[in-house]
């Protein structure tokens, strides 16, 4: 019977110990981020209104005058691909009082319906040559060569449509307290910049991470019952 009793006992020691050690193993496999260096945190996080779908907002604050915006934009754009029940991602163009330029343009083009070339025109920026398109003469003509009348589009970018958008933009900028390009914010909560979004695979990590938090935390809260 003694020998019995402590076999039972060793029996469960093993299966403790078996157990703690899949934990171990489990927890070693599960990405690790750090605040402040992977990603930063709002000290107090920016109310934003969630989507009745429950869909976490990504918010892509970007420039046309921004070599690595269009990377950014493309990891995030993919991201968003792959998750579409669970992302949902808006842009953004950074805009100040004494900066205007890329969210004229920008609202612009999408009053013109040509979001094609709003996006096209992000990827400019890539090239040798994108600093040209920040002149008014060179910028219509790349209009025009894009099927945009010069006068029309000049039209748009001087209405008060696009100035009111504009104005939207300059009041999100210093709201979400932008201070580099590309800034990219999760759930009005998480940052992330160039830092982390250099890289695909590093980005998409991150982004699990954060959006998993955020998920826990809507079920901690009860915000997605």
């Amino acid at each position: 019977m003694r020998k019995f009793c402590l076999f039972i006992l060793l029996l469960c020691t093993f299966s403790v110990q078996g157990e703690t050690l899949i934990a171990q193993n489990f927890e070693k496999n599960i990405p690790h981020f750090e605040d402040g260096v992977d990603y930063f945190s709002y000290r107090v996080p920016i109310n934003i209104e969630n989507r009745k779908d429950k869909k976490i907002i990504i918010q892509s604050f970007f420039a046309y005058d921004c070599r690595i915006c269009s990377q950014a934009q493309d990891v995030l754009s993919l991201y968003a691909q792959i998750h579409p029940h669970t992302i949902y991602l808006e842009k953004h163009p950074v805009a100040t009082e004494e900066a205007k330029y890329s969210a004229n343009v920008y609202f612009s083009l999408q009053a013109l319906d040509r979001d094609d070339l709003a996006d096209l025109l992000l990827f400019e920026a890539e090239k040798d040559t994108h600093s040209t398109l920040l002149n008014l003469t060179n910028l219509l003509q790349w209009g025009a060569r894009n099927g945009i009348p010069d006068q029309q589009f000049l039209e748009f970018l001087q209405s008060e449509q696009v100035a009111k958008k504009t104005e939207e933009a300059i009041y999100l900028t210093d709201k979400y307290g932008v201070f580099t390009i590309p800034f990219v914010v999760i759930d009005g909560k998480y940052v992330l910049t160039q830092s982390t979004l250099y890289n695909d695979d590093y980005a998409f990590a991150v982004l699990d991470f954060l959006v998993d938090r955020v998920e826990q935390e809507r079920m901690m809260s009860g915000e997605n019952k």
